[in-house]
């Protein structure tokens, strides 16, 4: 244990740790004063309505509200029933579903007919999704889940908007920073190498890898727990912790989603996504710095690997996606895709959910790679060639 806590110095002295936790602090901060600034209703002279006073008016104007005929009624005949933020997010829900039509143009039965409608949506969705090759299974099984969403509450939830549509973008940083920590380790540094002679001559050098190893994923598990913590605290402060038991269907984001689950559970999932991210590209960097012996040719390898998948993330190509990409750090970190997809893997009989598939590949992924890295450490002390 003693030659990991050193290790783990090795990898994040207490000037780097400070530095980290300055840099989420501040990128937290800066994230946090965006999504605020969203919320200051402007006129020509300047901020009419703060986002403090915005909040605290749809919080209270929002207790135990639906989105029903009832509710669309009643703000058809008084547009501020329910003030401005839950006026504007109804409104925006209402011209989603009804195909860009506003509420004045809306029927009476179409009202009464809201989930039924965006049931319908989704199925017509599903149908035209030839890519996918849904089977009829399949598509039951997707209608099924889209009718089970029989009332859709709008109480307030704001902070947790704000958070699932920012975290991937914060994740995937905080991924790529504690990545670049680990290149350290095995990629050789003349400043470090008669430390390294020390350490092995004492501890045995297998020892010494194995210890090294421990390092990498406690220092990136411990940081990436930290980071997630302030954000979550420094970004939903403002707002307040109310809606964590809302459902996703209420942001105009995700109302179209099958997961029929609440803003905490979907915090979670993409809090557990970008961890497993996190395992994967840790992974991938010891492996690669191991095999190639060089911190600066290993944080090259990384780097056009990393660029190469925002490329792909940027152009839709599903064979790629699907058999690829769908595992790699940066879509597993945009997480918004995975609600609303609906895309499948058939393993052995079964219909897999992608939310489900790629965390599994990716954990695959990430063993393979930690095993690689460990038969060369084994080949090269074997061989003499190590140290």
């Amino acid at each position: 244990m003693k030659i990991t806590i050193l290790e783990c110095k090795r990898v994040i002295s207490r000037i780097i740790l400070l530095g980290f936790l300055a840099f989420v602090l501040i990128v937290s901060v800066y994230d946090s004063r965006r999504n605020l600034d969203r919320y200051n209703v402007r006129d020509a002279q300047g901020i009419a309505v703060t986002w403090k006073d915005n909040l605290s008016s749809a919080k209270s104007a929002s207790r135990e509200l639906c989105l029903d005929k009832e509710c669309m009624e009643s703000l058809r005949e008084d547009a501020n029933r329910y003030g401005y933020l839950n006026g504007d997010n109804i409104t925006e829900l209402i011209f989603v579903n009804y195909e860009r039509k506003t509420l004045e143009e809306l029927s009476g039965d179409e009202m009464e007919r809201f989930l039924l409608i965006r049931a319908e949506t989704i199925g017509e969705n599903l149908a035209a999704d030839t890519q996918k090759g849904y089977t009829d299974e399949e598509i039951a099984n997707f209608m099924d889940k889209a009718e089970s969403l029989s009332v859709l509450s709008m109480e307030y939830a704001e902070g947790w908007k704000a958070l699932a549509e920012k975290m991937g973008s914060f994740v995937l940083l905080i991924v790529i920073i504690l990545s670049a920590l680990v290149l350290s380790l095995f990629g050789r540094d003349p400043a470090v190498q008669m430390e390294e002679l020390v350490r092995s001559a004492r501890y045995g050098k297998r020892q010494l890898d194995m210890a090294r190893i421990t390092a990498a994923y406690l220092t990136v598990t411990v940081l990436y727990v930290c980071s997630m913590a302030i954000y979550f605290v420094v970004v939903m402060l403002p707002f307040g912790f109310d809606g964590a038991d809302q459902p996703i269907q209420s942001n105009v984001r995700t109302f179209y989603s099958l997961y029929n689950i609440t803003y905490f559970q979907q915090f979670l999932l993409n809090l557990l996504r970008g961890y497993v991210a996190l395992i994967f590209t840790a992974s991938l960097v010891l492996a690669v710095t191991i095999l190639l012996k060089n911190m600066l040719a290993g944080a090259s390898v990384i780097a056009i690997f990393l660029v190469t998948l925002v490329i792909f993330n940027q152009i839709y190509l599903y064979p790629v996606n699907h058999w690829l990409t769908n595992y790699m750090p940066v879509r597993m970190t945009d997480f918004r895709q995975f609600y609303t997809e609906n895309e499948l893997y058939r393993i052995g009989g079964l219909s897999i959910a992608c939310m489900n598939w790629s965390i599994v590949v990716s954990l695959i992924l990430s063993a393979f790679f930690l095993a690689a890295g460990l038969i060369a450490l084994h080949l090269n002390r074997k061989k003499g060639l190590s140290g």
